[in-house]
């Protein structure tokens, strides 16, 4: 006889049908937690507006026979909404308008601005405690407000929780606080958090290091657990084998451009060019989702149209297919991020063309692949020189790739497991 599961409430406002890479950790945990012996009941919000959509996600879901929970609200604000087309989506702001509204949300509210869905959540999620009695409440972040209402669900019900981060909350180079006041409130927060919770989850070194560091005297070693990004292995199944052209050299971006800067990597190819011209025929630099509109004027004014083609959002397994037409595949990187398409590159199992800041914790992920070249934002010197002997070695049909023994440990199945002894450590009694 099968035993029976442990259930544990999941708390995640981005969740599909939002698409992105920023609900694809949470969704391949809910997904495979049932393979060891858990029944997740995901709360999270009915979304007004987006970036972009994929229902597929949430069939993947469904198909598990997965229980979801929505409040009836999202908090988005009105003039977001005002916006979106009829399926919701918003378009990608340019850097300056985002840049304006990031800075009135952090001025606005503290910690973000999901803390407008937070009382539904609480409200939905209280119900939900008492309905389905979960041993364990995970929470995933950002936004940050999922794990204060972790906190106040454990507070009420006395269950253990688990928070997730995916990027850094206090000690993010790139959150602004308006006045000290605001920087005192974040971090009393986050501190009120960590100091009820059961343990943390990180997705690189370098959260976990951060999270030390500014809690000395309330975390240990132990308490902080790495569970990197992974890949899901049945995506490229379902897809199947796929190659490259042959008659030229395929760069692929895969996701939302929205923190990088892709000047560098276009600027080498500009000097590439120059230098090579010939290989003009047999170069196509390749951008799969969302793409911030002065990031196509770049392509124009570089000269480079007839060698970058956009493609757009698709949904998840056709961006996977994009991958594996690719010879190499591009990422940029955040000095403290670690973008979940990365460890979806290691899936696809091709080249690897990195810019990423000095000190970037995906570097040792980099050179340890065996597969990667990479070079800081402005070091278009560098990045030409990459360029050049990425080509040369795809004529020869020489491209490294990364082993099966590097790309084992980030299946998503495997991460999944790790995630579930720890919930059953920490889980109640």
């Amino acid at each position: 006889m099968e035993a029976e599961r442990q259930r544990l409430l999941v708390i995640a406002y981005y969740f599909p049908p939002m698409g992105t890479s920023g609900v694809l950790r949470v969704t391949k945990f809910v997904k495979y937690l049932p393979d060891y012996g858990w029944e997740p009941i995901v709360l999270t919000a009915t979304p007004s507006a987006f970036f972009a959509f994929d229902p597929t996600l949430l069939a993947e879901v469904e198909a598990r026979g997965i229980r979801v929970y929505r409040t009836p609200d999202d908090g988005t604000p009105q003039w977001i909404r005002r916006r979106a087309a009829a399926d919701g989506t918003v378009p990608l702001p340019n850097q300056r308008l985002h840049t304006l509204w990031s800075r009135w949300s952090q001025f606005r509210w503290i910690p973000d601005r999901m803390i407008r869905w937070k009382q539904q959540a609480l409200e939905l999620g209280w119900r939900l405690v008492r309905e389905y009695k979960p041993a364990i409440l995970f929470a995933t972040a950002p936004p940050f407000t999922d794990l204060l209402v972790a906190a106040s669900l454990a507070e009420r019900s006395g269950l253990p929780y688990v928070v997730d981060y995916q990027d850094p909350w206090v000690g993010d180079p790139e959150r602004w606080y308006p006045t000290p006041w605001h920087r005192r409130r974040h971090y009393h927060l986050e501190r009120s958090v960590l100091t009820h919770m059961a343990a943390a989850t990180v997705v690189t070194r370098g959260l976990k290091e951060n999270l030390l560091r500014h809690y000395p005297d309330l975390l240990t070693h132990n308490d902080v657990h790495i569970l990197w990004h992974g890949y899901d292995s049945e995506d490229y199944a379902a897809v199947g084998a796929v190659q490259p052209p042959s008659d030229r050299l395929v760069i692929s971006f895969v996701g939302v451009l929205k923190h990088g800067n892709p000047q560098t990597v276009l600027q080498a190819v500009v000097r590439f060019l120059r230098d090579r011209p010939m290989a003009r025929q047999h170069l196509e630099i390749r951008w799969v989702g969302i793409v911030r509109p002065e990031h196509h004027r770049m392509v124009e004014e570089l000269g480079l149209k007839p060698n970058v083609r956009s493609v757009g959002y698709v949904p998840h397994r056709e961006a996977i297919r994009q991958m594996l037409q690719a010879h190499v595949l591009w990422v940029e990187n955040r000095p403290m991020g670690s973008p979940l398409k990365l460890f979806e590159y290691f899936g696809a199992r091709r080249t690897l063309l990195a810019c990423a800041p000095a000190h970037s914790p995906i570097h040792p992920l980099l050179e340890a692949s065996g597969a990667a070249y990479w070079a800081e934002p402005g070091d278009v010197e560098s990045m030409t020189r990459h360029l050049a002997e990425l080509y040369e070695r795809w004529k020869a049909g020489e491209l490294p790739v990364p082993s099966e023994e590097f790309v084992r440990p980030f299946e998503q199945r495997v991460l999944t497991g790790e995630l579930a002894r720890l919930l059953g450590l920490h889980a109640a009694l």
